[in-house]
């Protein structure tokens, strides 16, 4: 943000904050705003950094092989799908190093949403993988219009002016979700949503999902259940493993990552 943006140094944690909050993530408030960047560099770049909330630099180490969830996970004779805000190369890795990379049919990621940008997002929708995997503005240094969402929350009635909307498609979104339900050719109303994000879970039961709130003891709105640890998942819904929606699932390796599925 600093380095390739130009944005003050003193702005980054109240601007990464509101950014966040409103739009998912960072990268979809940047666009949302007015910057306009490659993702694949901003990706690219991020990974290079030492900040601890980038993917390239946190400690992965720190992840251990789960034997408990694999037994799980390979137990359910369901289809199990991905689907994350982060790009594919750290879906991948964090699945390599729980010993996991066998266990789903795929991952719907960044990329699986958003189409390489260049100058203009594609809206064609052959270019989208299932990965198998009037407000304030300010105009910057390279001449586009800022919004100015500091300042937009900074006056006594915000809520009074739209935020503008982002091209990114991610979490919490409710078209991000349909939008993934639709690649994966996934029916909602015969699909568990996982999460362990309020919003995604409130989001996710918007769009039809029954949802499970993972980390919490206790139910929040929009949640169908709610438990402390995913390795509870058989005594909390053990009609899984009985349900009449088996499907037949078996997953010959680890999860593909090129092939791709026009929706």
């Amino acid at each position: 943000m600093v380095e390739k943006l130009g944005i003050e140094g003193s702005k980054i944690e109240d601007l990464g904050n509101l950014l966040y909050k409103n739009y998912g993530t960072t990268m979809a408030g940047l666009r949302a705003i007015g910057y306009d960047f490659d993702y694949d560099d901003y990706h690219r770049y991020v990974a290079s950094q030492t900040f601890i909330f980038v993917h390239g630099r946190l400690p992965y180490e720190n992840l251990k092989p789960d034997p408990v969830l694999r037994s799980l996970l390979l137990s359910l004779p369901l289809r199990k799908i991905i689907f994350t805000n982060a790009d594919k190369v750290h879906a991948v890795k964090v699945l390599s190093r729980l010993g996991l990379e066998d266990c789903f049919e795929g991952i719907i990621c960044f990329e699986t949403l958003n189409p390489t940008h260049k100058n203009t997002v594609s809206d064609d929708e052959d270019d989208i993988a299932f990965v198998e995997s009037a407000a304030s503005t300010t105009t910057s240094a390279n001449g586009p219009q800022i919004f100015d969402i500091i300042g937009h929350f900074a006056q006594p009635n915000p809520s009074l002016v739209a935020l503008p909307k982002t091209p990114i498609a991610c979490k919490p979104s409710e078209l991000a979700i349909e939008k993934a339900l639709k690649i994966a050719s996934i029916n909602p109303q015969r699909t568990l949503f996982f999460e362990d994000s309020v919003r995604n879970i409130q989001a996710g039961k918007r769009v039809g999902l029954d949802t499970v709130l993972i980390g919490k003891s206790q139910r929040v709105k929009g949640a169908d259940y709610a438990f402390e640890s995913i390795h509870n998942i058989k005594e909390a819904i053990p009609e899984l493993w009985e349900s009449d929606m088996k499907s037949e699932v078996g997953y010959p390796g680890q999860v593909a990552v090129e092939t791709s599925v026009t929706a």
